[in-house]
């Protein structure tokens, strides 16, 4: 079983560096993030923060050998090796319903306490509880310096921890939808059921708020103003998917609509060099949604 100072010998040895110096840094770990903001589509901004590129390389490499150990389960969908929101709504295309929910402040709302419990739990054989406590954490970050420590959106250890915490949710919400035909998806903070079914979805809300409530960890809140739902009537949209009536996914006639007046005006040159890789980006991941759409685009710009 590996002990704190087990890891950090383990760690200066494979970075070449001073246990020392290492130690010095672990230490600091928490406090060691730049702040930064971006515009909400909601409006108002969103904190960021990113971890120093030395407590960047710790985090990996920890998650390096923790994600053996880990359980992720098969409705988290987010962060994974050959998962997409592509893929996370290709599994709902059947569906004629749909419910969307979300959490508040997800990544935040995970403590270092949750990651201990939950490392106790899973990796309490490979790791002793002083391995386990540093694990957690540099994992964990100390806004404005203060505490409880929490994950950071921006921490490259985030996703796999985030995920893997969430495993006895998305393990229990999975096996309410499965009894009741329902398909059910968690990419990052945002849940996603489906249904053929007219009514199949109508106690959902409720039973996944009673679920979060009942949860040991982590303490998480829904964010209700979010719950949205949905039929092929209207509009169904997960993880900036549109699902069509004939049971296709889209990138959606306003996406498309930006996508042909951006490529327009970059055939007059009327874009900057931001704008021009903006539209690279769109163009990329239209393609991915609708292959052929470059084909499309071409042609209808060219008409």
């Amino acid at each position: 079983m590996l002990r704190a100072n087990d890891l950090l010998h383990q760690m200066s040895s494979d970075f070449g560096m001073l246990t020392s110096h290492l130690h010095g840094i672990v230490r600091t770990a928490p406090i060691r993030y730049k702040v930064f903001y971006i515009p909400k589509r909601s409006g108002g901004l969103r904190e960021l923060a990113q971890p120093a590129r030395e407590v960047k390389a710790i985090q990996r490499w920890l998650m390096e050998r923790l994600e053996p150990l880990l359980p992720l389960h098969e409705a988290a969908t987010a962060y994974r090796a050959g998962a997409s929101i592509k893929s996370n709504a290709l599994r709902h295309v059947e569906s004629d319903y749909l419910l969307k929910m979300d959490f508040t402040n997800f990544f935040p709302s995970i403590l270092m306490t949750d990651i201990v419990r939950h490392l106790e739990t899973h990796c309490g054989q490979q790791y002793d509880a002083s391995a386990i406590k540093l694990i957690a954490y540099v994992c964990t970050w100390a806004p404005k310096r203060q505490g409880p420590l929490r994950l950071c959106i921006g921490a490259p250890s985030s996703p796999l921890l985030s995920n893997s915490v969430m495993f006895d949710f998305d393990r229990r919400l999975m096996d309410f939808a499965a009894h009741d035909q329902i398909t059910y998806t968690r990419y990052a903070d945002d849940l996603s059921l489906s249904a053929r079914t007219s009514g199949a979805l109508n106690a959902y809300p409720k039973l996944v708020a009673e679920l979060t409530e009942s949860l040991e960890y982590p303490k998480l809140a829904l964010n209700t103003k979010k719950t949205v739902f949905a039929s092929r009537a209207g509009r169904r949209i997960i993880t900036g998917v549109t699902l069509t009536s004939d049971h296709q996914i889209s990138i959606g006639r306003a996406r498309k609509r930006e996508i042909r007046a951006m490529h327009h005006r970059m055939t007059m040159d009327q874009l900057n060099l931001d704008e021009q890789k903006r539209l690279a980006g769109l163009i990329s991941f239209a393609e991915d949604i609708e292959p052929g759409f470059s084909a499309w685009l071409t042609k209808t710009t060219e008409a």
